[in-house]
Protein backbone atom coordinates (compact mmCIF):
# COMPACT_ATOMS: atom_id res chain seq x y z
CA UNK A 1 0.00 0.00 0.00
CA UNK A 2 1.51 3.32 -1.04
CA UNK A 3 2.51 5.43 1.97
CA UNK A 4 0.85 8.62 0.80
CA UNK A 5 -2.41 6.82 0.14
CA UNK A 6 -2.31 5.24 3.59
CA UNK A 7 -1.94 8.66 5.20
CA UNK A 8 -4.78 10.12 3.16
CA UNK A 9 -7.05 7.21 3.96
CA UNK A 10 -6.17 7.25 7.64
CA UNK A 11 -6.77 10.97 7.97
CA UNK A 12 -10.11 10.84 6.15
CA UNK A 13 -11.47 7.91 8.15
CA UNK A 14 -10.21 9.23 11.47
CA UNK A 15 -11.91 12.58 10.83
CA UNK A 16 -15.10 10.77 9.91
CA UNK A 17 -15.00 8.73 13.12
CA UNK A 18 -14.56 11.88 15.20
CA UNK A 19 -17.52 13.51 13.43
CA UNK A 20 -19.64 10.42 13.95
CA UNK A 21 -18.79 10.34 17.63
CA UNK A 22 -19.95 13.92 17.84
CA UNK A 23 -23.37 12.89 16.57
CA UNK A 24 -23.02 13.39 12.82
CA UNK A 25 -24.18 10.03 11.53
CA UNK A 26 -23.75 11.08 7.91
CA UNK A 27 -20.02 11.44 8.49
CA UNK A 28 -19.49 7.86 9.67
CA UNK A 29 -16.95 5.88 7.64
CA UNK A 30 -18.39 4.02 4.68
CA UNK A 31 -17.17 0.83 3.07
CA UNK A 32 -14.31 1.29 0.61
CA UNK A 33 -14.68 -1.60 -1.84
CA UNK A 34 -11.65 -3.39 -3.27
CA UNK A 35 -9.15 -0.98 -1.77
CA UNK A 36 -10.33 2.03 -3.76
CA UNK A 37 -9.53 5.37 -2.21
CA UNK A 38 -12.04 8.14 -2.97
CA UNK A 39 -10.06 11.31 -3.65
CA UNK A 40 -12.05 14.34 -4.74
CA UNK A 41 -11.14 18.00 -5.23
CA UNK A 42 -11.92 20.19 -2.25
CA UNK A 43 -15.47 21.48 -2.65
CA UNK A 44 -15.97 25.19 -2.23
CA UNK A 45 -19.13 25.61 -0.15
CA UNK A 46 -21.67 28.22 -1.08
CA UNK A 47 -21.02 31.35 0.85
CA UNK A 48 -23.99 32.42 2.92
CA UNK A 49 -25.74 35.47 1.59
CA UNK A 50 -24.58 38.20 3.91
CA UNK A 51 -27.15 40.46 5.41
CA UNK A 52 -26.78 44.17 5.82
CA UNK A 53 -29.04 45.28 8.60
CA UNK A 54 -32.71 44.52 8.25
CA UNK A 55 -32.61 44.29 4.48
CA UNK A 56 -29.99 41.58 3.90
CA UNK A 57 -29.01 40.36 0.47
CA UNK A 58 -30.76 37.03 0.87
CA UNK A 59 -34.04 38.77 1.70
CA UNK A 60 -33.78 41.03 -1.33
CA UNK A 61 -32.80 38.23 -3.68
CA UNK A 62 -29.59 39.92 -4.84
CA UNK A 63 -27.56 36.73 -4.76
CA UNK A 64 -30.23 34.53 -6.27
CA UNK A 65 -29.60 33.18 -9.74
CA UNK A 66 -32.99 32.82 -11.39
CA UNK A 67 -31.72 31.38 -14.66
CA UNK A 68 -28.25 30.24 -15.61
CA UNK A 69 -26.98 30.81 -19.17
CA UNK A 70 -26.30 27.10 -19.76
CA UNK A 71 -29.82 25.71 -19.65
CA UNK A 72 -30.50 22.68 -21.88
CA UNK A 73 -32.86 24.76 -24.02
CA UNK A 74 -30.23 27.40 -24.72
CA UNK A 75 -27.47 24.89 -25.40
CA UNK A 76 -29.68 22.93 -27.81
CA UNK A 77 -29.51 25.93 -30.17
CA UNK A 78 -25.69 26.15 -30.07
CA UNK A 79 -23.72 24.69 -32.97
CA UNK A 80 -20.40 23.23 -31.78
CA UNK A 81 -17.35 25.18 -32.96
CA UNK A 82 -14.75 22.79 -34.45
CA UNK A 83 -11.93 24.97 -33.11
CA UNK A 84 -13.30 24.72 -29.57
CA UNK A 85 -13.81 20.97 -29.89
CA UNK A 86 -10.18 20.57 -31.00
CA UNK A 87 -8.94 22.62 -28.01
CA UNK A 88 -11.07 20.59 -25.59
CA UNK A 89 -9.60 17.40 -27.07
CA UNK A 90 -6.12 18.83 -26.42
CA UNK A 91 -6.99 19.17 -22.72
CA UNK A 92 -6.57 15.40 -22.54
CA UNK A 93 -3.23 15.32 -24.38
CA UNK A 94 -0.31 13.39 -22.90
CA UNK A 95 1.83 16.50 -23.49
CA UNK A 96 1.56 18.93 -20.57
CA UNK A 97 2.55 21.92 -22.71
CA UNK A 98 -0.26 21.10 -25.13
CA UNK A 99 -2.81 20.78 -22.31
CA UNK A 100 -1.69 24.07 -20.82
CA UNK A 101 -1.82 25.86 -24.18
CA UNK A 102 -5.35 24.58 -24.76
CA UNK A 103 -6.49 25.85 -21.35
CA UNK A 104 -5.17 29.33 -22.15
CA UNK A 105 -6.62 29.35 -25.67
CA UNK A 106 -10.08 28.47 -24.36
CA UNK A 107 -10.07 31.71 -22.35
CA UNK A 108 -9.78 33.78 -25.54
CA UNK A 109 -12.66 36.32 -25.60
CA UNK A 110 -13.26 35.47 -29.26
CA UNK A 111 -14.69 32.13 -28.12
CA UNK A 112 -18.33 32.50 -27.08
CA UNK A 113 -19.21 31.44 -23.55
CA UNK A 114 -21.94 29.21 -24.94
CA UNK A 115 -19.30 27.06 -26.64
CA UNK A 116 -17.64 26.40 -23.29
CA UNK A 117 -20.97 25.68 -21.56
CA UNK A 118 -21.81 23.24 -24.37
CA UNK A 119 -18.53 21.37 -23.96
CA UNK A 120 -19.00 21.22 -20.18
CA UNK A 121 -22.45 19.71 -20.64
CA UNK A 122 -20.85 16.97 -22.74
CA UNK A 123 -17.85 16.41 -20.45
CA UNK A 124 -19.12 13.49 -18.29
CA UNK A 125 -18.01 10.24 -19.88
CA UNK A 126 -16.11 12.03 -22.67
CA UNK A 127 -13.33 13.84 -20.83
CA UNK A 128 -10.80 12.49 -18.40
CA UNK A 129 -10.57 13.80 -14.85
CA UNK A 130 -7.88 16.43 -15.53
CA UNK A 131 -9.39 17.56 -18.83
CA UNK A 132 -12.80 18.03 -17.18
CA UNK A 133 -11.24 19.94 -14.28
CA UNK A 134 -9.32 22.19 -16.68
CA UNK A 135 -12.45 22.93 -18.73
CA UNK A 136 -14.41 23.72 -15.56
CA UNK A 137 -11.70 26.15 -14.45
CA UNK A 138 -11.85 27.81 -17.89
CA UNK A 139 -15.61 28.24 -17.45
CA UNK A 140 -15.16 29.68 -13.97
CA UNK A 141 -12.52 32.15 -15.18
CA UNK A 142 -14.77 33.29 -18.03
CA UNK A 143 -17.39 34.26 -15.42
CA UNK A 144 -15.13 35.79 -12.77
CA UNK A 145 -12.66 37.57 -15.05
CA UNK A 146 -14.99 38.76 -17.82
CA UNK A 147 -15.26 42.55 -18.30
CA UNK A 148 -17.89 44.04 -15.97
CA UNK A 149 -20.85 45.97 -17.22
CA UNK A 150 -21.97 49.41 -16.06
CA UNK A 151 -24.67 51.91 -17.01
CA UNK A 152 -23.24 55.08 -15.49
CA UNK A 153 -25.97 55.88 -12.96
CA UNK A 154 -25.70 57.60 -9.62
CA UNK A 155 -28.49 56.20 -7.50
CA UNK A 156 -30.40 56.53 -4.26
CA UNK A 157 -32.41 53.52 -3.21
CA UNK A 158 -35.70 53.71 -1.31
CA UNK A 159 -35.00 50.81 0.98
CA UNK A 160 -37.97 48.79 2.11
CA UNK A 161 -40.87 50.45 0.33
CA UNK A 162 -40.42 48.56 -2.94
CA UNK A 163 -40.56 51.75 -5.01
CA UNK A 164 -37.38 51.20 -6.95
CA UNK A 165 -34.07 53.01 -7.32
CA UNK A 166 -34.04 56.75 -7.95
CA UNK A 167 -31.53 58.15 -10.44
CA UNK A 168 -29.78 61.11 -8.82
CA UNK A 169 -27.18 61.71 -11.53
CA UNK A 170 -25.84 60.41 -14.85
CA UNK A 171 -22.16 59.90 -15.67
CA UNK A 172 -20.91 61.64 -18.84
CA UNK A 173 -19.92 59.37 -21.75
CA UNK A 174 -21.85 56.42 -20.28
CA UNK A 175 -24.91 54.70 -21.88
CA UNK A 176 -27.53 55.70 -19.30
CA UNK A 177 -27.05 59.38 -20.07
CA UNK A 178 -28.59 58.88 -23.53
CA UNK A 179 -31.79 57.31 -22.21
CA UNK A 180 -32.44 58.14 -18.55
CA UNK A 181 -33.00 61.36 -16.65
CA UNK A 182 -32.25 62.45 -13.12
CA UNK A 183 -35.33 61.74 -11.01
CA UNK A 184 -36.29 58.58 -12.91
CA UNK A 185 -37.20 55.63 -10.74
CA UNK A 186 -35.94 52.28 -12.02
CA UNK A 187 -38.46 49.73 -10.78
CA UNK A 188 -37.41 46.77 -12.90
CA UNK A 189 -34.32 45.54 -14.76
CA UNK A 190 -34.05 42.40 -16.86
CA UNK A 191 -37.57 41.52 -15.72
CA UNK A 192 -36.58 41.61 -12.01
CA UNK A 193 -38.16 44.10 -9.58
CA UNK A 194 -35.52 46.54 -8.31
CA UNK A 195 -35.55 47.72 -4.71
CA UNK A 196 -32.06 49.03 -3.88
CA UNK A 197 -29.08 50.35 -5.85
CA UNK A 198 -26.85 47.46 -4.83
CA UNK A 199 -29.28 45.02 -6.39
CA UNK A 200 -29.35 46.93 -9.66
CA UNK A 201 -25.54 47.10 -9.76
CA UNK A 202 -25.21 43.36 -9.13
CA UNK A 203 -27.49 42.58 -12.09
CA UNK A 204 -25.71 45.01 -14.42
CA UNK A 205 -22.29 43.66 -13.48
CA UNK A 206 -23.33 40.18 -14.58
CA UNK A 207 -23.57 41.59 -18.11
CA UNK A 208 -20.70 42.23 -20.44
CA UNK A 209 -20.14 45.55 -22.21
CA UNK A 210 -22.24 45.61 -25.36
CA UNK A 211 -25.08 43.53 -23.93
CA UNK A 212 -28.53 45.10 -23.89
CA UNK A 213 -30.73 45.29 -20.80
CA UNK A 214 -34.38 46.20 -20.45
CA UNK A 215 -35.46 48.59 -17.71
CA UNK A 216 -38.83 49.78 -16.53
CA UNK A 217 -38.75 53.41 -15.40
CA UNK A 218 -41.31 55.59 -13.65
CA UNK A 219 -40.73 59.15 -14.89
CA UNK A 220 -42.38 62.15 -13.30
CA UNK A 221 -44.46 64.45 -15.52
CA UNK A 222 -43.24 68.06 -15.37
CA UNK A 223 -44.94 71.41 -15.81
CA UNK A 224 -43.72 74.30 -17.96
CA UNK A 225 -41.26 75.31 -15.24
CA UNK A 226 -39.74 71.82 -15.10
CA UNK A 227 -41.32 70.89 -11.78
CA UNK A 228 -42.75 67.41 -11.24
CA UNK A 229 -46.54 67.53 -11.19
CA UNK A 230 -48.39 66.38 -8.10
CA UNK A 231 -51.57 64.34 -8.14
CA UNK A 232 -54.68 64.66 -6.02
CA UNK A 233 -53.21 62.18 -3.54
CA UNK A 234 -50.10 64.30 -3.12
CA UNK A 235 -47.88 61.84 -4.93
CA UNK A 236 -45.95 62.74 -8.11
CA UNK A 237 -47.70 62.04 -11.42
CA UNK A 238 -45.55 59.53 -13.24
CA UNK A 239 -45.48 57.76 -16.58
CA UNK A 240 -44.32 54.16 -16.92
CA UNK A 241 -41.64 53.70 -19.61
CA UNK A 242 -40.18 50.47 -20.91
CA UNK A 243 -36.67 51.21 -22.19
CA UNK A 244 -33.64 49.34 -23.45
CA UNK A 245 -30.05 50.32 -22.71
CA UNK A 246 -26.72 49.13 -24.00
CA UNK A 247 -24.39 48.09 -21.21
CA UNK A 248 -21.14 50.02 -20.98
CA UNK A 249 -17.86 49.07 -19.34
CA UNK A 250 -17.13 49.35 -15.65
CA UNK A 251 -13.60 50.30 -16.64
CA UNK A 252 -15.10 53.36 -18.37
CA UNK A 253 -17.16 54.08 -15.28
CA UNK A 254 -13.99 54.11 -13.18
CA UNK A 255 -12.25 56.28 -15.79
CA UNK A 256 -15.00 58.88 -16.11
CA UNK A 257 -15.64 58.91 -12.37
CA UNK A 258 -18.75 59.59 -10.35
CA UNK A 259 -19.70 55.97 -9.74
CA UNK A 260 -19.39 56.40 -5.99
CA UNK A 261 -19.75 53.36 -3.80
CA UNK A 262 -21.31 51.30 -6.56
CA UNK A 263 -18.02 51.17 -8.48
CA UNK A 264 -16.49 49.40 -5.48
CA UNK A 265 -19.12 46.70 -5.17
CA UNK A 266 -17.85 43.17 -4.82
CA UNK A 267 -19.07 41.02 -7.67
CA UNK A 268 -21.15 38.64 -5.56
CA UNK A 269 -23.40 37.81 -8.49
CA UNK A 270 -20.50 36.55 -10.55
CA UNK A 271 -19.04 34.58 -7.65
CA UNK A 272 -22.34 32.83 -7.11
CA UNK A 273 -22.77 32.14 -10.80
CA UNK A 274 -19.31 30.56 -10.84
CA UNK A 275 -20.24 28.44 -7.83
CA UNK A 276 -23.38 27.33 -9.62
CA UNK A 277 -21.26 26.36 -12.65
CA UNK A 278 -19.05 24.22 -10.43
CA UNK A 279 -22.10 22.51 -8.97
CA UNK A 280 -23.85 21.87 -12.28
CA UNK A 281 -20.75 20.54 -14.06
CA UNK A 282 -18.90 19.09 -11.08
CA UNK A 283 -15.87 16.89 -11.71
CA UNK A 284 -16.64 13.37 -10.57
CA UNK A 285 -14.59 12.12 -7.59
CA UNK A 286 -11.34 10.54 -8.67
CA UNK A 287 -10.62 6.99 -7.54
CA UNK A 288 -7.03 5.97 -6.88
CA UNK A 289 -6.43 2.26 -6.41
CA UNK A 290 -4.13 1.31 -3.57
CA UNK A 291 -2.92 -2.26 -3.03
CA UNK A 292 -0.38 -3.66 -0.58
CA UNK A 293 1.38 -6.89 -1.41
CA UNK A 294 1.29 -9.60 1.20
CA UNK A 295 5.03 -9.38 1.76
CA UNK A 296 5.18 -5.62 2.18
CA UNK A 297 5.65 -4.63 5.83
CA UNK A 298 3.14 -2.29 7.40
CA UNK A 299 4.91 1.03 8.04
CA UNK A 300 2.84 3.16 10.39
CA UNK A 301 5.31 5.87 11.37
CA UNK A 302 4.07 8.19 8.61
CA UNK A 303 0.57 8.34 10.09
CA UNK A 304 -0.12 11.99 11.11
CA UNK A 305 -0.98 11.06 14.71
CA UNK A 306 2.22 9.00 15.06
CA UNK A 307 4.32 11.79 13.59
CA UNK A 308 2.75 14.41 15.85
CA UNK A 309 3.31 12.30 18.98
CA UNK A 310 6.94 11.55 18.06
CA UNK A 311 7.66 15.23 17.38
CA UNK A 312 6.22 16.16 20.76
CA UNK A 313 8.25 13.47 22.53
CA UNK A 314 11.42 14.74 20.85
CA UNK A 315 10.98 18.24 22.26
CA UNK A 316 13.17 19.20 25.24
CA UNK A 317 10.14 19.36 27.54
CA UNK A 318 8.56 16.23 26.07
CA UNK A 319 4.81 16.09 26.47
CA UNK A 320 4.80 18.60 29.28
CA UNK A 321 3.41 18.15 32.76
CA UNK A 322 -0.15 19.39 32.39
CA UNK A 323 -2.72 17.10 34.01
CA UNK A 324 -4.81 16.90 30.84
CA UNK A 325 -2.02 15.42 28.69
CA UNK A 326 -2.88 11.84 29.60
CA UNK A 327 -6.57 12.37 28.86
CA UNK A 328 -5.77 13.81 25.42
CA UNK A 329 -3.49 10.90 24.53
CA UNK A 330 -6.03 8.34 25.69
CA UNK A 331 -8.79 10.03 23.68
CA UNK A 332 -6.68 9.97 20.50
CA UNK A 333 -5.81 6.33 21.08
CA UNK A 334 -9.50 5.52 21.51
CA UNK A 335 -10.25 7.27 18.18
CA UNK A 336 -7.56 5.25 16.39
CA UNK A 337 -8.93 2.02 17.83
CA UNK A 338 -12.47 2.97 16.83
CA UNK A 339 -11.24 3.62 13.29
CA UNK A 340 -9.78 0.11 13.16
CA UNK A 341 -13.19 -1.31 14.12
CA UNK A 342 -15.10 0.67 11.48
CA UNK A 343 -17.34 -1.48 9.25
CA UNK A 344 -16.53 -2.02 5.60
CA UNK A 345 -12.72 -2.10 5.88
CA UNK A 346 -10.71 -4.65 3.93
CA UNK A 347 -8.34 -6.97 5.82
CA UNK A 348 -5.35 -4.85 4.75
CA UNK A 349 -7.03 -1.64 5.89
CA UNK A 350 -8.03 -3.08 9.24
CA UNK A 351 -4.52 -4.42 9.80
CA UNK A 352 -3.11 -1.00 8.96
CA UNK A 353 -5.32 0.86 11.46
CA UNK A 354 -4.74 -1.74 14.17
CA UNK A 355 -0.99 -1.36 13.66
CA UNK A 356 -1.31 2.44 13.92
CA UNK A 357 -3.21 2.15 17.21
CA UNK A 358 -0.68 -0.35 18.59
CA UNK A 359 2.21 1.91 17.64
CA UNK A 360 0.53 4.92 19.21
CA UNK A 361 0.05 2.98 22.47
CA UNK A 362 3.68 1.92 22.36
CA UNK A 363 4.86 5.52 22.13
CA UNK A 364 2.74 6.77 25.04
CA UNK A 365 4.87 6.96 28.20
CA UNK A 366 4.01 4.17 30.61
CA UNK A 367 2.72 6.52 33.30
CA UNK A 368 0.21 8.06 30.86
CA UNK A 369 -1.09 4.90 29.20
CA UNK A 370 -4.68 3.81 29.73
CA UNK A 371 -5.22 0.73 31.87
CA UNK A 372 -5.56 -2.26 29.56
CA UNK A 373 -7.78 -5.25 30.43
CA UNK A 374 -5.76 -7.94 32.22
CA UNK A 375 -2.90 -5.66 33.33
CA UNK A 376 -2.22 -4.97 37.02
CA UNK A 377 -3.19 -1.47 38.19
CA UNK A 378 -0.34 1.02 38.55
Amino acid sequence: MDRVQRILRAGALTAALVAAAAGDASAAPQAIPDGDLPFAPVAVPNRPAGGRGQFGRARLGIAAIDEVPWTAMRLSAVTPDPRVEALVADLGSADFAKRDAASKALRDPSIADEQVWLQLSRAPGRLGHEAHARLLEVGRARIIDAPRGALGIQMAGRIGDGEGVTVTGLIPNMPARKVLRAGDRIVEIDGKPTMISEQLSAIVQLHKPGDRVSVVVMRGERDELGRVKGGADGRPVETRLELELEVGSRADLDRFGGGGRDTLLSDDGRVRLAERLQQDFAVQPRVLRSVRSGEEPIDVDLHPEIQALKEQLDRPDGLGSHASVGAVLRARLATLRATARAPGLSDDERAWFEAVAARYLELIPVELRPEEPGTPPR
